[in-house]
């Protein structure tokens, strides 16, 4: 079968050559009205149908079987009347009943439970669209990921497949295909906007989380019941943090306060990435810092549950802020607009950090060092000043203990810690 949706023009000839595969049911979805599709079943019966949403509700319309008298435009002209009954806001089963008095057989409207989505696309719409409400502690940010991961990796590979039939070697062989880079793409977005799609071992690992996560889901709706990738062998994450060492942090010091001076960064610029630095925080809880956020008087930043990834947990994210901290943010003028660091053209927060950090690790000859290495670096000089565990978790806001361990080199650290008392007390000479 192939690896994209089925979707053409749906003609008495296209129809009539439609056969079953061994994969089973499987829908053909006519080019020119959305929603309208032929079934085709596995004992070679073929039904035409309509996808639609009536009041909020998605609806599964079976129009009727293909032959006499139901044709494909026959059939087109009714998924037509439909969508418009639906519109209007009229009952479709008003539609429906005028199909019951003409020559024709009557439609019938299929509850979802009745007519369950059955390929990966389907169930994916489905998880998306309401995965929300069944995990609440999900942040938002989050769900976007897993749509970028959906339409970039695993619709182009999986989306035609029915779920139900997958198999753990088919789930296998698409983690080596992300890996391999064939899902790699150079997209255009926006106007001047670019996605660079890209394979790897970490990619395939993060795609393979993506999927299993919604077919546990739908194992928990009851529309599945096994999901295959728990017996796939997964790829692990490359560890990519790069702390800095303490020479190399005074040097992206340095170079700040050289490139704001000599006009290639801003101060505000300049002064998120320095936040960055001396709080630990993620990049868009400065990016995006509100005023409301800010308490000088207690020396630190309140971040509300929605602004956080302890957001689930309907928990504020306080930052403390050092002396040296709190004064970059004393130095800003507040009151005119909402944000800490504004654009200056609308009232929405700066873009363009990313830009600005190339700049400042290319002055310092840091090609691989990320902004987000700096937060890395936070808690490496945490953890080497004596900071506990669960203090360096606690300022990072994480919401687990195992978040930090998971990094490298936080682990490396405390074992060394502890390798370092054990040599202590074998090797000091006891007192007489």
């Amino acid at each position: 079968m192939s690896t994209t949706p089925l979707k053409a023009r749906l003609t008495k000839r296209l129809v009539d050559s439609a056969a079953p595969t061994s994969e089973g049911e499987f829908r053909i979805w006519d080019a020119s009205v959305r929603g309208f599709f032929l079934r085709v079943w596995p004992g070679g019966r073929k039904t035409y149908c309509l996808k639609a949403r009536a009041n909020g509700v998605q609806r599964w319309v079976t129009i009727g079987e293909h032959g006499a008298p139901w044709t494909p435009e026959m059939a087109r002209d009714k998924a037509l009347e439909l969508i418009t009954a639906l519109n209007r806001g009229e009952d479709p089963s008003t539609i429906l009943g005028q199909a019951a008095n003409s020559d024709a057989p009557s439609p019938s409207i299929v509850e979802p439970k009745a007519l369950q989505p059955t390929t990966i696309s389907e169930l994916f719409d489905l998880y998306l669209r309401e995965g929300p409400q069944d995990k609440p502690l999900k942040r938002e940010s989050s769900w976007g990921v897993d749509r970028s991961c959906y339409i970039r990796h695993i619709q182009p590979l999986l989306g035609d497949r029915v779920a139900a039939h997958l198999r753990p070697s088919d789930l296998a062989a698409f983690q080596a295909k992300v890996a391999a880079g064939e899902t790699s793409a150079d997209i255009k977005t926006k106007k001047q906007g670019r996605a660079i799609v890209t394979g790897g071992p970490g990619v395939a690992a993060r795609a393979m989380r993506c999927l299993s996560a919604m077919l546990n889901w739908a194992i928990w709706r009851e529309l599945l019941k096994e999901n295959p990738a728990k017996h796939v062998q997964k790829y692990r994450d490359a560890e990519r943090d790069r702390p800095l060492t303490e020479d190399e942090a005074r040097r992206v010091w340095a170079a700040l306060d050289d490139a704001e001076a000599a006009w290639l960064l801003t101060r505000d610029m300049a002064d998120i990435i320095r936040l960055i630095m001396l709080t630990g925080a993620r990049r868009n809880e400065i990016v995006e810092l509100q005023w409301s956020e800010v308490d000088l008087d207690r020396s630190r930043l309140v971040l509300p549950p929605v602004r956080t990834k302890m957001g689930g947990l309907n928990r504020s994210r306080i930052i403390a802020l050092s002396d040296p901290a709190r004064l970059i943010i004393e130095k800003r003028t507040p009151g005119r607009g909402t944000w800490v660091f504004m654009s200056e053209r609308v009232d929405k927060p700066l873009v363009g950090v990313n830009r600005a950090w190339e700049k400042v690790r290319a002055i310092i000859g840091l090609p691989d060092v990320r902004l987000h290495d700096l937060r890395h670096s936070f808690a490496t000089f945490a953890v080497e000043a004596g900071a506990s565990l669960y203090v360096v978790g606690k300022s990072l806001g994480h919401r687990k203990s195992v978040s930090t361990e998971r990094y490298a080199h936080i682990g490396d650290l405390l074992q060394r810690g502890v390798a370092d008392l054990v040599a202590a007390r074998i090797l000091t000479p006891r007192p007489d």
